[in-house]
């Protein structure tokens, strides 16, 4: 198969985490899998990101189940966007900033 006929599909998809190149999470199997094809993997910078980019896609059930803290997804809105995190850091204001910039967040706690 080439590289034109991989067409991304977000139900079977790949995607390294944080750099760690070892595994990449995958969406048919809803867990990190340690063989992964190169054509079909991309890269994300957090769990956080990837719950959002699976959420949207209908596939919240396969993306990352444990809960986040505060800090981490903190962390993912300022990455995504500092000026509108500011000084944000409870679930609550987190969630706020997360719905004003459109990201879709995964369980706080």
């Amino acid at each position: 198969m080439s590289m034109a006929d991989d067409v991304y599909n977000a139900r079977n998809w790949f995607w390294i985490v944080s750099g760690d190149e070892s595994r990449a999470w995958s969406s048919a199997e809803g867990a990190y899998v340690s063989d992964y094809p190169d054509e079909q993997t991309t890269r994300i910078a957090n769990e956080v990101e990837l719950y959002d980019v699976l959420a949207r896609s209908g596939l919240a059930h396969k993306a990352p189940q444990r809960a986040f803290s505060a800090e981490e997804v903190r962390a993912a809105l300022l990455n995504i966007d500092a000026g509108a995190t500011g000084d944000a850091a409870d679930a609550v204001a987190l969630g706020i900033v997360a719905d004003e910039i459109g990201i879709v967040l995964p369980s706080v706690g």
